[in-house]
C-alpha cells in the first residue's frame, strides 16, 4: 500500500477582481477578471480603444464572487 502524506496548504488566494466594459464602436459587453486594477482596456472583437468601463460586479449585481 503507498502511503502519500496530506500537504497542508494554507497559502492565501489572490482576490480577483470583475469589471464589466462596454465597447463603443460593436456595442458588445466584455467582462474582465484580473488581479490588478485595470484602467483602460481595448475590445477584443473590433479593436477599439477605449472601452467604456460600466463598472464592478459588485456594484452592478449587488454580488460578491469568490473561488470555489
Amino acid at each position: 500500500m503507498l502511503n502519500v502524506g496530506i500537504r497542508d496548504n494554507r497559502d492565501t488566494v489572490t482576490q480577483l477582481r470583475a469589471t464589466l466594459w462596454r465597447c463603443g464602436g460593436c456595442n458588445v459587453y466584455i467582462s474582465i477578471h484580473s488581479r490588478n486594477i485595470v484602467d483602460e482596456a481595448s475590445c477584443p472583437v473590433c479593436g477599439d480603444l477605449p472601452l467604456e468601463l460600466c463598472g464592478t460586479f459588485d456594484s452592478i449585481l449587488g454580488l460578491q464572487f469568490a473561488d470555489a
